[in-house]
Parts: C-alpha cells; sequence; structure tokens
C-alpha cells in the first residue's frame, strides 16, 4: 500500500494494480510512451537489504553540502507518498504530483502502483532537473521498477535474507539481484557483504567491465545518525560521492554534510524515552540490538511492536528477547499486517500484551525506554495520531 496515491488515481481516472509484479517490460512501455524522461538524468542508484535509506540520506546531505541541487526517490514512504519524492530533503509540492498524473493519464500500458509511483518520480524529475538524483530499489534490483535507468554509479548497502519469495531463499540467489544494478562500465561501491554475495556481486561486476569499491572501514567522524551500522553507511556514502564529484570533491564540506545527515524512523528519538527505529528484518533488528545496548545499557527497554506478513518474525523476537524487558505487540491498518496475536503466542520469556489503538504507552522516563520497531507503515500510522505530541516535543 502506498499511503495517498489513490488520490491522485482517482483524481486524473489513472487505473493501477497493487500487487507485485517484478518485471522491467511494462515500465519501459509506460516510459517510452512518456518519451523516456529517464534517459540522460544524473542518478545514483542504491540497492541493498538494509541501509539504503541512510546511505541515500548521507549521499543527499554530502552534495547539499557542496551545493549541489539533489532529487531523492525513497523507498517506502515515511507517513505518505509525497515524502517518496523530494527535492533537497523536502516532499514535492501537490502540484507536482498533479502534473506529473495528468501527463501519465495518457499512458495505456498497464503498471502496478509502484511502477506508477516511479514513473511519476521520473517525470518529476525530469521537469525539476537537480543536479544528482539518488534512486532507492523498492525490492531487489534486478527486476524491480527502478531498474531501467543508467546510473553514475551503484551502491549495494548490504545483502541478507529478505523477501524469499520473489528473491529467492540462499544469499547467493539474492546477492545475483542485488548485483542487478551494476551496470556497463559505470563504477559500484559495496559494503560489507558475506563472501558468497561478494563472489555473486564482484563476478558480475567483472562481467560488465564495473570497477569495485570495497568498504569496510567505519566512518570515524560526527554523526546524528546512532550505530555502528551508520558508520559503514556513512562511508558507503563518503566513497560514492567522492567518485562522483571527483576533482570537486572537498573534505570538510563532505564531514559537514554528513554530521547534519537525518532520517526519519532511524533511532529517531521522537518523545522523551522514545525512540522510533524501522528495523524489521533479522539483520537491522540485529543491528538496533546493539545501538540499543550501547546508548541504554542500563535501563529496561519496552518493546512495543507490528510486523508485515512474510516476515521471519521467530528470529526477529529471539533477538529482541535479548534486550527487551516487556513487549507490547499492536494490530494496526494495514491489509499484509501480521496479526498482533500471532506474535504474542510465541513462547517469549517476558511480560507480553497485545494493543488495539494507536494512544502512545505511558513511558516512565526514569524507569524504561521505549522502542517502537517493525513495520514502517506502523511507525507512520503511529506518528500521524500522535502528531501533536511530537510536535510539541521537537520544538520544545
Amino acid at each position: 500500500m502506498i499511503t495517498g496515491l489513490d488520490h491522485y488515481k482517482d483524481k486524473w481516472g489513472v487505473q493501477s494494480d497493487a500487487s507485485i509484479q517484478p518485471g522491467l517490460e511494462a515500465m519501459e512501455s509506460a516510459l517510452a510512451e512518456l518519451r523516456n524522461p529517464h534517459h540522460g538524468l544524473p542518478f545514483i542508484y542504491i540497492a541493498g537489504t538494509n541501509g539504503k535509506g541512510s546511505t541515500a540520506a548521507f549521499v543527499s546531505s554530502i552534495l547539499m553540502a557542496h551545493g549541489k541541487r539533489v532529487g531523492n526517490f525513497f523507498s517506502p514512504a515515511i507517513e505518505d507518498i509525497h515524502d517518496q519524492i523530494q527535492i533537497d530533503r523536502l516532499p514535492v509540492a501537490a502540484a507536482d504530483f498533479d502534473q506529473a498524473m495528468e501527463q501519465l493519464a495518457t499512458v495505456k500500458t498497464p503498471l502496478t502502483d509502484f511502477e506508477l509511483l516511479t514513473v511519476l518520480a521520473f517525470l518529476i524529475f525530469k521537469d525539476k532537473k537537480p543536479d544528482f538524483i539518488i534512486i532507492e530499489a523498492g525490492m531487489g534490483g534486478r527486476f524491480d521498477s527502478t531498474n531501467v535507468i543508467d546510473p553514475l554509479i551503484a551502491i549495494i548497502t548490504s545483502i541478507s535474507k529478505e523477501h524469499t519469495v520473489f528473491l529467492g531463499d540462499t544469499i547467493k540467489e539474492i546477492a545475483w539481484h542485488k548485483a542487478g544494478i551494476i551496470k556497463q562500465d559505470k563504477p559500484v561501491v559495496i559494503g560489507p557483504l558475506p563472501e558468497l554475495a561478494f563472489e555473486q556481486v564482484d563476478a558480475i561486476a567483472k562481467e560488465k567491465n564495473a570497477p569495485v569499491s570495497k568498504v569496510l572501514e567505519a566512518y570515524k567522524g560526527p554523526l546524528k545518525l546512532k550505530g555502528k551500522h551508520q558508520k559503514i553507511n556513512a562511508s558507503l556514502a563518503w566513497t560514492a560521492t567522492e567518485q562522483v564529484l571527483g576533482r570537486f570533491f572537498e573534505e570538510q564540506k563532505a564531514v559537514s554534510g554528513l554530521a547534519q545527515a537525518a532520517i526519519s524512523f532511524r533511532f529517531e528519538e521522537v518523545f522523551p524515552q522514545v525512540i522510533f527505529d524501522g528495523a524489521h528484518n533479522e539483520a537491522s533488528i540485529d543491528a538496533l540490538v546493539k545501538t540499543v545496548q550501547e546508548n541504554y545499557p542500563n535501563q529496561k527497554i519496552h518493546i512495543v511492536m507490528g510486523l508485515i506478513q512474510g516476515k521471519d518474525y521467530l528470529s526477529i523476537l529471539k533477538s529482541l528477547e535479548n534486550i527487551a524487558a516487556r513487549f507490547t505487540f499492536i494490530n494496526f491498518e494495514d491489509e499484509r499486517a501480521m496479526s498482533a496475536q500471532i506474535l504474542f503466542s510465541e513462547n517469549i520469556s517476558k511480560i507480553k500484551t497485545i494493543q488495539n489503538d494507536y494512544d502512545i504507552l505511558p513511558v516512565y522516563e526514569d524507569i524504561e525506554v521505549t522502542i517502537v520497531t517493525g513495520s514502517l507503515y506502523l511507525l507512520s500510522i503511529l506518528k500521524q495520531q500522535n502528531y501533536e505530541m511530537f510536535r510539541l516535543y521537537k520544538n520544545r
């Protein structure tokens, strides 16, 4: 579900399918009808199991610190469709969506919702003409609707098991999908990958004559985003922007940009002692656990969570048990949401409850820290439902 898309579809009489249909044929056909608005645009392309959004934020901040105008296509939404397409980290206006939808209304090729959104992004970026455009792959890479672009550089942040129904059950298969974003003769920057994943990515890069930069060392400068994994993401962004900017890259501007980078729902304190973090698979949950242990070593931790169906929830719960004093599982409104009862029913040796509303739970600042995690859709709902409380805290 792409929150807010139906408003524009209804307004302009555009039809699209909510299902997931990997493949590029429909995208290529629709874009051809629109005279290929994506051709010749200055893309930076990011794929990976975890770290795409944070790395995109770091790349954006470095480029903006160099005085560049930057477009971003994020996936999925933080709150709704408007924050998925941004210029200089600000959501584009409703008028820009209307202008692009007016053009899309002429397209005869049937599209899925995400394909429709991707075409919208290309049309908006074609009109806005930013100096650089950072694109996140939605799922996998090779057959993702975004993979019709010819980027200046590709970044693969991490590879672990995810979306196994579509991408396969093995790390090697998943790596094959991620490595599909590598283009002929174009550089690729990669983070620390499992050995089998690296072998697959490296082999495909060699086939494409694509120079590989392997980033293993964590960035040592100041960051707003917390966690050791964010230091690796910052190094990925540094390496990629250094290659893109060439002789115009300035280290001090890069340091300044990285220090200012922020992104919602990445260990974000939205209220005193309430942290929102969009970890939703085993690898990102492990990173979250380590970050909690680093930042709150002697406090009780209350885990509030809800998940989308298809996640390895048993592994996720097992990891979170290492830090949690208690759990609250939330039923939330999304057609793909996992019932909180499923999570509640598992054999967890902690206090656990189910909640069916979105009121922020009581927080005793000196007693426990509440970590709200799991589905980004849940985090978005909670933020919207408690917006005024969060706004007052942020502006205090």
